[in-house]
């Protein structure tokens, strides 16, 4: 009787897990993650939304744009762009993807979503901009992009 309980959960554990691999949202949230833009594409055209609100991570949630700012994949950045992602929507906490590329010292993404118009000038709701953000994380190079960019300095 003890086998067969095992057997069964082992099944419905396995059960459900090709059924969550093949959410296209969540398809969506890890390929913005790793920079899988094929995935990208084939997530979107699954029907995944664009610019949903990934909380699985973090309650303040992340949208796919700033999943890619924050992990530096530019090449998604420029995907999710072209779909339709609108450059500065913010999270629960105001970060936007231009805040997310601050956080993590993104130069790169930061350098694109500038040139995509992201807007540096955007406060968070504590009222901090990216290139506090970049400052308070000791990302000095991104900081300086980024107070560039409040003066008028695209890249």
């Amino acid at each position: 009787m003890r086998s067969r309980a095992i057997f069964l959960l082992i099944i419905g554990a396995g059960a459900s897990a090709p059924v969550q691999a093949q959410d296209a949202q969540v398809q969506l949230w890890e390929a913005a993650i790793s920079g899988d833009t094929t995935a990208l594409r084939g997530a979107l055209t699954a029907g995944a939304k664009v610019d949903s609100l990934d909380t699985r991570r973090s309650a303040n949630g992340r949208r796919a744009l700033n999943w890619a700012a924050l992990n530096n994949q530019v090449p998604a950045i420029r995907l999710l762009l072209a779909a339709g992602a609108k450059i500065d929507t913010a999270n629960r906490t105001g970060f936007t993807a231009l805040h997310h590329a601050a956080e993590a010292g993104s130069l790169e993404a930061a350098t694109e979503l500038l040139k995509a118009g992201a807007n540096p000038k955007l406060t968070n709701l504590a009222g901090v901009t990216p290139a506090q953000v970049a400052r308070e994380r000791g990302f000095a190079s991104v900081a300086a992009l980024l107070e560039a960019a409040e003066q008028g300095k695209r890249p």
